[in-house]
């Protein structure tokens, strides 16, 4: 199962109150999804914030050529659909269940009347919010700037920031390349210079990363190279 890729996101539920948490049960109606089910589809409306209770929710797109692209995994306590509840926009990305998922919808009228009632819900919203758009814009910049391999492994260290299991990245190298938005051949030689350099260990269905401050310092020199350009 693919693991849980958040990018450093803080989750929504820890940065409630009890007391908040308790209020927005009684609005939520929870569904559960079997391992691979479609939770919504890119063009899907936005008019419902959904609220991971169990499992994990794969976020990306397909292209015209059936290639997929995962953005993220997020876990329990995350949220998902605050920009198009807020703004009408309609849902950019697919939503698929990552191993039986339970998640909690909650309708505009419900949530923005809770949140008029509870400030902490927006002041916990909108670091999530941030948050979320600087690792994004963080990518793109390291897309731009990285070769491949450098370019994956900020992928890896994200992966293992997230993972439930210390030092072990479940994630498979197809996985892997749907995430970073290579062929798996290329992501393949990519893991392999890593792997060279010392830096991970590559396994059947995961990949270990023995010491992720030499993985982190390795990505920073290869920042500070290439920004030199």
């Amino acid at each position: 199962m693919t693991g849980l890729l958040d990018h450093g996101s803080l989750r929504f539920l820890d940065m409630l109150s009890p007391e908040v948490q308790a209020e927005i049960e009684t609005v939520e109606r929870r569904r559960t999804y079997e391992d691979g089910r479609m939770i919504h589809s890119s063009g899907d409306d936005g008019d419902r914030l959904i609220i991971v209770r169990s499992g994990g929710v794969k976020m990306g797109r397909i292209n015209p050529n059936g290639r997929e692209t995962i953005l993220a995994v997020l876990g329990a306590g995350h949220f998902i659909g605050i920009i198009g509840l807020l703004t009408g926009r309609k849902r950019n990305q697919n939503a698929v269940a990552i191993g039986e998922t339970t998640v909690g919808y909650v309708q505009k009228a419900d949530f923005l009347s809770l949140m008029a009632k509870h400030p902490e819900i927006a002041s916990a919203a909108l670091p999530i919010t941030l948050n979320r758009l600087n690792a994004a814009l963080s990518m793109l910049d390291d897309l731009r700037l990285l070769p491949l391999p450098a370019y994956t492994a900020v992928w890896l260290l994200n992966m293992h920031d997230a993972s439930e299991v210390p030092g072990v990245v479940n994630w498979s190298q197809s996985e892997l390349a749907a995430a970073v938005g290579a062929s798996r051949v290329s992501v393949g030689k990519a893991l392999k210079k890593l792997e060279g350099e010392g830096l991970i260990v590559l396994k059947y269905g995961s990949i270990e990363i023995p010491d992720a401050r030499s993985l982190s310092d390795w990505i920073d020199a290869a920042r500070a190279e290439h920004l030199s350009y």
